[in-house]
């Protein structure tokens, strides 16, 4: 392959226009956030979101694990949740080692501010795109994803 040929193929990496699209989507989410009054990032967002769908109570790794943060990055977060009184960490019974995320009340009602404003970000970045298109290119991503982690 020539240098010519490795730098189209480079340029068009879907990796690029993921992580464009993804910076995007982050940057939005703040945007709207922000000019709702709500003090979250979208990282915070993101752990919260999973504590929301079932996931209240969770250990911290296995948070971890299903937000894909590194541990420090991910009490770094928490700190930070706590801060804001949105979650709470409890020593786990079983094992002294471990701690379990809570959400507190105030972070159980944020949910009904922020939802709505996560989803008119949806609903703005997936204007004008076919159902049909989304589904293909979640397909193809997932494809993508499964590919790297091997």
């Amino acid at each position: 392959m020539r240098n010519s040929e490795i730098t189209e193929r480079l340029r068009l990496n879907i990796a690029s226009a993921v992580i464009r699209t993804h910076t995007a989507y982050r940057l939005k989410l703040l945007q709207v956030f922000m000019q709702a009054g709500i003090d979250i990032t979208p990282d915070m967002y993101f752990v919260l979101k999973y504590l929301w769908a079932g996931g209240d109570g969770s250990k911290q790794q296995e948070l971890a694990n299903k937000t894909g943060k590194d541990k420090a990055s991910l009490t770094k977060l928490l700190d930070n949740l706590e801060k804001r009184e949105l979650v709470q960490r409890t020593t786990d019974e079983r094992d002294k080692r471990s701690k379990r995320i809570w959400l507190t009340l105030p972070g159980k009602r944020l949910k009904e501010k922020v939802y709505p404003l996560a989803l008119s970000v949806v609903e703005l970045a997936e204007q004008g795109v076919a159902h049909i298109d989304l589904q293909q290119a979640q397909s193809i991503l997932e494809m993508v994803y499964n590919n790297i982690k091997r």
